[in-house]
């Protein structure tokens, strides 16, 4: 079965973008029910229908313990996890996680770190950030690129946020040091991690990264991820002493994540554990709007809503 591609990040809010689609080993192909729960639970997923497809990987999980097959387990219970994380709901997907290595576990060695990866992203959307770096860590080691890859980024994004220079570096490194050519994501990944490697040192070039960023992520249809660059030039822009700009970024990310997180909005996002664009309404953390508009100023959050006055 082919499993969900390896995690973004957060993106953040890990949202959460950038490597392909890993082809797993095929297992118990004749178990006709367990294909038909991870084909539902995959084809739910790439329409957005995220809360149908955590309903169909957890069947499939199920029904990889009724025939005590790990590795159907780990299958089953990364993508589901990872479903959840596009669903908004990292606390259950951290559970998950978490059950999937025990389960796992206790069925023999296996490698752990796309579930290094799933449970590093879910911490940090939690804001665990202490807990997110060590198995980002782990799974930045992953012999698998793409998910270390994906790993190098959230633990950029959780070194940042806890303030661990080293880690910071550390992932600044790996992205620096991929082969080319770099997918539109690494490349975005590379330029954001970068720009919180110079905010301090280089200002006016992290800037520079992080619209960068913003716009490959644009490009890419990440837009949670871009709303999470604009609000990183936002703060860069801000700590030069151009309020004008930074208010502008500020009041960019905020409508941009106001208007993905809408209820009559479907549109394209991508997710910080998915690796590959999809069609669906994944919703950024709640307070990213409100508190990225409460640094904008003066601006209305929801310009198109049709109730007057909404912000």
């Amino acid at each position: 079965m082919r499993r969900l591609a390896p995690m973004l990040v957060l993106v953040t809010p890990l949202l959460l973008a950038g490597c392909g689609a890993s082809q797993s080993k095929p297992t118990a192909q004749d178990d006709a029910a367990w294909d038909q729960a991870m084909m539902a639970g995959r084809d739910s997923f790439d329409l957005g229908r995220y809360t149908v497809a955590v309903s169909q990987y957890r069947k499939a999980a199920n029904l990889a313990l009724v025939r005590d097959d790990g590795a159907a387990v780990a299958e089953a219970g990364y993508d589901l996890a990872v479903s959840q994380l596009a669903a908004n709901m990292p606390a259950e997907a951290l559970k998950t996680a978490q059950a999937t290595r025990q389960a796992v576990q206790l069925r023999g060695t296996q490698d752990m770190s796309s579930l290094d990866l799933v449970e590093a992203a879910s911490h940090y959307r939690l804001d665990h950030y202490a807990q997110a770096i060590p198995l980002a860590e782990q799974a930045m080691h992953s012999s698998d690129t793409g998910v270390a890859a994906r790993a190098a980024l959230v633990l950029g994004l959780a070194a940042d946020a806890q303030g661990e220079q080293s880690a910071l570096q550390a992932a600044s490194v790996y992205l620096s040091g991929l082969k080319q050519p770099l997918s539109m994501a690494q490349q975005a990944d590379k330029a954001e991690i970068q720009a919180r490697v110079l905010r301090l040192s280089n200002p006016a070039l992290a800037g520079q990264q992080a619209e960068e960023a913003a716009n490959l992520r644009q490009s890419a249809g990440a837009y949670h991820d871009m709303a999470r660059a604009l609000a990183l030039a936002a703060r860069i822009a801000a700590s030069q002493g151009d309020q004008a700009r930074a208010h502008a970024l500020w009041a960019r990310a905020a409508q941009s994540a106001a208007a993905q997180s809408g209820s009559l909005n479907r549109m394209d996002a991508q997710t910080l554990v998915n690796g590959s664009l999809t069609k669906g309404n994944a919703t950024p953390p709640a307070d990213d709007a409100r508190t990225w508009l409460r640094n904008a100023g003066d601006t209305v959050i929801r310009p198109f809503a049709e109730a007057d006055g909404a912000r």
